[in-house]
């Protein structure tokens, strides 16, 4: 079976119980197992594929709780690192737009060189990673020698540039230099709006689409939250509207659109017809506000894109 390699954070999201737009006015909070890479390999794992993560955890019993969570999904966890640091965690807003988010980090750029490279790569299709693990060191060492390895064993290289300076501990434009150095070689990037602006200044989207291009990104799928998303593959430019009919909760919807990516990249579909399932996969995470559904699988997946296409 093909795999999915997932770098990055494993965190413990604070999710306030309200919907609020500042933290300031956040009372109540709920704990949840999350990170992106946490999330999109528990969705992966749902849809069938499977996922292989190479992450940070602290020496703490948040880690005890996640490990066994990750577990109890039958997610492989010989991979994970337990440090001597807190478990990262972040506290997050409740909303159905771009929540605000307060990150307090410990283990998760301490992320370790696998003793068997080898054993981590076998059956891996596509490596994915996210920005955090470029913000610091020394996970920023061992992501670069990963994804030399990758490259030299023709494995998809694919993006999520969740980038905010929120993160780095350095100058935002030393940051920003690091952040698109990374972007070379990579086949697939998906950036939100805010992302964009973020690490590129204020632009129309299709100059966005065009700046990830001139860095080396070979596809660019712009998410625009409820106006759908802005593909690219270097040569055609398309918008494919957001399928959702209803916006209960935006949490953990760019994870689901990931995994539905993941599942039709994999079985062959070009990006246009994979961002279809990944709308599909997000507009279920949008509708829902129980975040522990499982995504569909493949055939319930394509059923739904075909419901909401008639509609």
């Amino acid at each position: 079976m093909k795999k999915v390699l997932i770098i990055g954070e494993l965190l413990i999201d604070m999710i306030s119980r309200e919907y609020v737009s500042d933290l300031s006015d956040a009372e109540k909070f709920e704990r949840h197992f999350a990170g992106s890479p946490g999330n999109l390999a528990v969705n992966l794992k749902s849809l069938g594929i499977e996922p292989v993560l190479l992450a940070a955890l602290g020496n703490d019993p948040f880690s005890k709780g996640y490990i066994k969570w990750l577990n109890s999904k039958h997610i492989d966890t010989s991979f994970i690192s337990v440090v001597n640091k807190n478990t990262s965690m972040v506290f997050i807003t409740r909303s159905k737009g771009t929540p605000q988010f307060l990150p307090v980090r410990g283990a998760d750029y301490q992320i370790s060189f696998p003793q068997n490279p080898d054993e981590l790569f076998e059956n891996v299709s596509f490596l994915h990673f996210t920005s955090w693990p470029i913000s610091r060191e020394p996970a920023r060492t061992v992501l670069k020698k990963l994804l030399e390895i990758a490259r030299g064993k023709s494995i998809n290289i694919c993006l999520d540039p969740n980038y905010s300076p929120a993160l780095w501990v350095m100058q935002e434009n030393k940051s920003k230099n690091i952040m698109t150095g990374f972007m070379e070689g990579i086949l697939l990037a998906k950036p939100s709006l805010d992302d964009s602006e973020r690490i590129f200044g204020k632009h129309s989207p299709e100059k966005y689409i065009e700046l990830f291009h001139s860095f080396g990104v070979e596809n660019v799928i712009l998410t625009l939250g409820a106006e759908g998303v802005l593909v690219s593959d270097g040569k055609a430019l398309k918008t494919l509207p957001s399928l959702a009919e209803s916006v209960v909760d935006t949490t953990g919807a760019g994870d689901a659109f990931w995994s539905g990516l993941y599942c039709g990249l994999l079985k062959g579909f070009d990006v246009f017809e994979s961002t279809k399932l990944g709308n599909a996969a997000a507009a279920f995470r949008i509708e829902n506000a129980d975040k522990s559904l499982p995504i569909p699988k493949y055939k319930e997946l394509m059923s739904l894109l075909e419901k909401k296409a008639d509609l």
